[in-house]
C-alpha cells in the first residue's frame, strides 16, 4: 500500500511539472498587461507570414515523412528478414545520427552542398533529406519494434509459399502489418520537421521561413504572438497524438471483435 502511494505521488509531481509550464505559456499568450485578450491569436491568423510559414513547415514535414517511409522502410525490412548484418549496420548508423547534434549535421550539409554540381545550400531542397536523416533512429526503432512483435517473418514465408514475390509481399502483407510502427515513426519524423530550428537556419540561412524561424523572429518583436504560436504548435502535437491513439484503439477493438467472432464460430462447430 505504501509503495502505491509513493508511485502515485511521483506520478502526480511528474505530471505537475509538465503541466505548469504549459499553463503558464497559455496565460502569458492572452495576458496583455493585466487584460486578458485573444488579440495575439487574431494577429497570428491575419499575418500572411505566419500562414506562409505554417504551409512551408507542413509541406517540408510531409515530404520528409514520405522520403523516410520510401528510403528507410525497405532496407529495414530486408535486413530483418534476410541479412542481420545489414540490419546491424543500419542500426549503428541510426544511433550515430541519434547522438549527432543538429548543428553538426547542418554544418556538414552546408559544407558538402556549397559547391557545384551540388550547390544546394541556402535552398529548402536539403531540408527533407536532413529531417529524414535526423529522424531515422526514431522511425527505425518504431518499425523494428513492430517487426519483432508481429511475426513478420512467418507472414512473409507464408506469402512466399503461396507464390507471392518479395515486392508483393512487402506491399500487400508487410506494410499493413507494420502500419502501427510506420505511423508512430512518421509522426516522430513529422514532429521533427515541424520543430527543428538549427538545421533549417544553417542549411537555408534563414531565407526559408518555417514555424520555428518565424517563432524566433516574432518572439523578439512580439512576445505575446510568439507565445500564442507556441500554444498552437502544442495543440497541433496534441491533435496528432490523439489521432494516433484513436487509431490504435480502433484497431485493437477491431482485432478483439474478430477474435471473439472466431471463438464463437469454433465453439459453435
Amino acid at each position: 500500500m505504501r509503495r502505491k502511494w509513493i508511485s502515485k505521488i511521483v506520478i502526480f509531481f511528474f505530471i505537475l511539472q509538465m503541466v505548469i509550464p504549459v499553463i503558464g505559456l497559455m496565460i502569458f499568450s492572452i495576458d496583455n498587461e493585466g487584460l486578458f485578450t485573444l488579440s495575439s491569436y487574431q494577429t497570428l491568423f491575419t499575418d500572411p507570414s505566419f500562414l506562409s510559414s505554417l504551409m512551408n513547415s507542413l509541406g517540408i514535414s510531409l515530404v520528409s515523412v514520405v522520403l523516410t517511409i520510401l528510403l528507410v522502410t525497405p532496407p529495414i525490412w530486408y535486413g530483418y528478414l534476410y541479412s542481420p548484418r545489414i540490419l546491424r549496420v543500419l542500426e549503428a548508423m541510426s544511433f550515430i545520427t541519434f547522438v549527432l547534434p543538429g548543428v553538426v549535421l547542418g554544418l556538414a550539409y552546408v559544407q558538402f552542398f556549397s559547391n557545384p554540381p551540388f550547390a544546394l545550400a541556402g535552398t529548402p531542397t536539403l531540408l527533407p533529406f536532413a529531417f529524414t536523416l535526423f529522424g531515422m533512429p526514431y522511425y527505425m526503432q518504431s518499425v523494428l519494434n513492430r517487426l519483432r512483435h508481429s511475426e513478420a517473418k512467418l507472414y512473409h514465408d507464408v506469402a512466399r509459399s503461396l507464390g507471392s514475390s518479395n515486392l508483393r509481399s512487402l506491399l500487400r502483407v508487410q506494410v499493413p502489418l507494420l502500419a502501427p510502427g510506420i505511423l508512430i515513426g512518421s509522426i516522430l519524423v513529422f514532429s521533427i520537421g515541424m520543430g527543428e530550428f538549427t538545421i533549417t537556419q544553417l542549411t537555408t540561412g534563414g531565407s526559408f521561413m518555417t514555424l520555428p524561424i518565424y517563432l524566433q523572429v516574432d518572439f523578439q518583436n512580439n512576445p505575446l504572438a510568439g507565445a500564442a504560436m507556441a500554444v498552437i504548435a502544442l495543440l497541433i502535437a496534441i491533435v496528432l497524438v490523439s489521432l494516433t491513439l484513436g487509431t490504435f484503439r480502433r484497431r485493437k477493438k477491431r482485432r478483439e471483435a474478430i477474435h471473439v467472432n472466431h471463438s464463437s464460430v469454433e465453439q459453435a462447430v
